[in-house]
Formats: C-alpha cells, sequence, structure tokens
C-alpha cells in the first residue's frame, strides 16, 4: 500500500492546479439536496420549516473511502399575515466532505436566501442566493515521496527533496452561488414540477495551497434540472427527474424514473413508499436504485451506486450507499389558508 502514496500524491498536486480544480460534491439524490442543487429551491417544500441531512460513501471497496456530509435548516417569512402565497426564505447551509488518505476536508457553510413570488395561479417562481464561507485542509502526516524510497523500502525519515514550494496545509474563501427555479403545481392532486438553473462559485474564489503568487480559481458550476411527480390514480404516482451540470471540464448527467405507492392518505397518517432507478454519466457510467419511504412529513431516502464501467475491476462495481433524511414542520395558520407549497 505504500507504494500508492506517491500516485495519490501526484493525482492531489494535479488536482490543484488543473482545470479540474476542486470539483464540487455530488448526491445521486441530488433532488434529495436541494440547496446543494440549486439555491433557489430555497423555501420551495409544504410547510414552514424544512430540515434535511444527507450522507454519501463511495470508494469504500478501493481502500479509503470518500465521505460527504450536509445538513440544512430553512425557515419562512411572509409578506403579509395570513397570505402564504409569497415569501422570504433563510437559513443555514453545512457541507463537509473528506477524501483520500491524506484526508483532504472541505467545509463549506452557508446562508441560503430566497424568495418566491405567484406568476400565475398554481404557479411559483423562486430566486434564491447562497453566500457562503469555505475552507480546505489535508493532513500532511500521511504524505510521501519517491526519495523517501530507498533501495525499494519506504523510509519515513528519509528527506522528501521538494523544494517547500507548498507549505500552506489549509486555505479559507468566501463564495456565493444563485440559481432560480419555477414550479408548478396542481390544486386538487399531488402532481408537480420543478424546472430550473443554477450558477456556483459566481465569484470564482482563489482555491490552491501554493504559497507562492499562483492564481488558481475554482472553477464555476452550472446546473440545470428537472424534476417531476404525476398523480395517475388516488394511489399511485410516477415520478421522473434529470439533471445536467458541468464544471471546468467535468460534466454529469443524470436521468430516471420511478413510482410511488400511498399506503394511507388520511390526513396526518399519510404513508408512501418510492422505488426509483436512475443512470448516471460521468467519468464513469452508474446505475443508483433507490428506495424512499414517507410518514406525514417525514421523509427516509436510501440509494446505493452501482458502478458499470471500467474502474469495476477496481471497484467490484460498487460504488458506495447514500442516505438523505427531511423532515417538515407546520405552524398554525387560519383553517380557511393553505401553504401553496406542496
Amino acid at each position: 500500500m505504500l507504494l500508492l502514496r506517491p500516485v495519490l500524491m501526484l493525482v492531489f498536486f494535479a488536482a490543484s492546479v488543473g482545470s479540474m480544480l476542486a470539483q464540487d460534491i455530488h448526491f445521486s439524490q441530488f433532488g434529495n439536496a436541494p440547496l446543494n442543487l440549486n439555491p433557489g429551491l430555497s423555501g420551495i417544500f409544504g410547510g414552514d420549516l424544512r430540515f434535511v441531512g444527507n450522507f454519501r460513501s463511495q470508494w469504500h471497496s478501493v481502500r479509503v473511502p470518500y465521505t460527504t456530509y450536509s445538513g440544512s435548516v430553512e425557515n419562512k417569512w411572509y409578506y403579509k399575515k395570513g397570505e402564504y402565497d409569497r415569501y422570504f426564505t433563510g437559513g443555514l447551509l453545512l457541507n463537509v466532505d473528506k477524501q483520500g488518505s491524506l484526508e483532504l476536508t472541505s467545509l463549506q457553510i452557508g446562508i441560503p436566501l430566497g424568495i418566491t413570488i405567484p406568476v400565475a395561479k398554481n404557479n411559483f417562481l423562486s430566486l434564491g442566493v447562497t453566500p457562503a464561507f469555505g475552507q480546505r485542509s489535508f493532513n500532511s502526516d500521511e504524505w510521501s515521496f519517491d526519495a523517501q524510497f530507498v533501495d525499494c523500502l519506504y523510509q519515513p525519515n528519509a528527506p522528501t527533496m521538494e523544494d517547500g514550494s507548498l507549505f500552506s496545509t489549509n486555505l479559507k474563501y468566501f463564495d456565493l452561488s444563485t440559481g432560480l427555479n419555477y414550479r408548478f403545481y396542481a390544486a386538487k392532486k399531488r402532481t408537480r414540477f420543478d424546472i430550473g438553473g443554477a450558477v456556483f462559485h459566481v465569484n470564482r474564489p482563489n482555491h490552491d495551497f501554493w504559497t507562492n503568487a499562483r492564481d488558481v480559481r475554482l472553477a464555476m458550476r452550472k446546473t440545470v434540472y428537472g424534476i417531476g411527480l404525476v398523480q395517475v390514480s388516488p394511489i399511485l404516482d410516477i415520478l421522473g427527474h434529470a439533471m445536467y451540470q458541468e464544471q471546468g471540464g467535468y460534466r454529469e448527467i443524470l436521468y430516471g424514473a420511478g413510482a410511488r405507492v400511498m399506503v394511507s392518505t388520511q390526513p396526518y397518517k399519510e404513508l408512501a413508499i418510492q422505488a426509483f432507478f436512475s443512470f448516471r454519466h460521468r467519468y464513469t457510467d452508474a446505475g443508483v436504485a433507490r428506495l424512499e419511504f414517507f410518514y406525514r412529513t417525514w421523509s427516509l431516502g436510501l440509494s446505493y451506486d452501482v458502478n458499470f464501467s471500467d474502474f469495476a475491476i477496481a471497484t467490484g462495481h460498487r460504488g458506495g450507499p447514500e442516505v438523505s433524511l427531511s423532515y417538515r414542520l407546520y405552524k398554525i395558520k387560519p383553517v380557511d389558508r393553505k401553504c401553496p407549497i406542496d
């Protein structure tokens, strides 16, 4: 395993200066990580307060897993008392990502802000912006270099023979992202659609560990998507989604479909089960199987990525699991009023 370390270091340093620098975190359940998909999705949920948590682990079968955590909370403030079709949204977003044997860690704290207005009956347009503060760091205790292999044996105390141009092991930056979302919902059915787009890292913050004067910028990430649900019977819904995003030379397309069965439609005791399958094109191709459970205002999503690419030789087709959990809270309102976004 020690022989892998110089290779890992080479990949790490190349990623620090190349056009593919610091690709953003991503979730296969992208619709269940709304603020990482589009700041414009802030406030697009039924209720007044929403909590969302996400966890992803990948490449555990190769050597050191890549793990990602995300959590968010959003709260709505309405323009006028008793009117719930236009509002401001504010919240907090936390992302933590750890990669590889050097524990390359990214921490981001964002403050998602949004505004939602009706543009027609049952049609809403939302604009969101997320100012964020980020930090990246890595653990230099685990790195190694070619010069430390003496007579084919690794000597951790041997001189690295490096020129010392990379001394900083962490960086801090300010980041800004924005996006739009259009929501349509049917008044007397569960049918609804979301279409939107976002641009992340609008200000392209400096994003490298070099101590000398290098101008390495975080590439903007551009995302467009469509998410839909159609009620076909009192107990059955058909779902579909598609998403495209790019960042520097990085491209990703993810699309899929599924079905949701309403086990109970009794008010305040709603229960549903959903099965979904997606296909992803990135550097590699992968299939994503997902199962979700809905009870009242809780939802739990479980998914697993299956790798179909040539990299399956190393992974044994195992990509990794992902979990999402959300909870929506309704505040007491007059009985003749209803929150328009479900």
